[in-house]
């Protein structure tokens, strides 16, 4: 048990060596990785299991909405947009839920590609290696 607690402490105190931005990129990819499980889920037919990925990830954006400072006036244009992001990526999460058939499918997709878009934007602020790699232009 005592291996089981220091690994533990071990891993709680690399989290919080990690910096803010880094965590946001983890959350971002917590966030794909869970839309790509509720499309997943929709093609094998697992209603369940689609649901609990959709609520996986917009219980993340929820979280994220919430530690926006909305009370700096430099911070807030920035929060304001934000916002305004997340609200309408988990609008577009549930419709692609409520759509039916390929609808569905692609309405997964499109948000997946949206947050990866964003995912690689904090990525490069933080100093993260982006997912999308740009290929060079001919």
């Amino acid at each position: 048990m005592t291996n089981i607690s220091n690994a533990m402490a071990a891993y709680g105190a690399a989290r919080r060596a990690q910096s803010p931005l880094r965590v946001i990129v983890e959350l971002y990819d917590m966030t794909l990785t869970a839309v790509a499980r509720a499309k997943a889920q929709r093609m094998m037919g697992d209603v369940e299991k689609e649901f609990e990925a959709l609520r996986t990830a917009a219980k993340i954006f929820s979280e994220l909405d919430n530690c926006l400072n909305m009370a700096d006036p430099q911070a807030k244009p920035m929060a304001e947009e934000l916002r305004r992001y997340y609200r309408r990526t988990l609008r577009q999460l549930h419709a692609a839920k409520r759509s039916r058939g390929d609808d569905g499918i692609a309405g997964y997709s499109s948000v997946h590609r949206q947050i990866l878009t964003m995912r690689d934007a904090w990525a490069e602020i933080a100093g993260v290696a982006p997912l999308v790699v740009a290929v060079a232009a001919q």
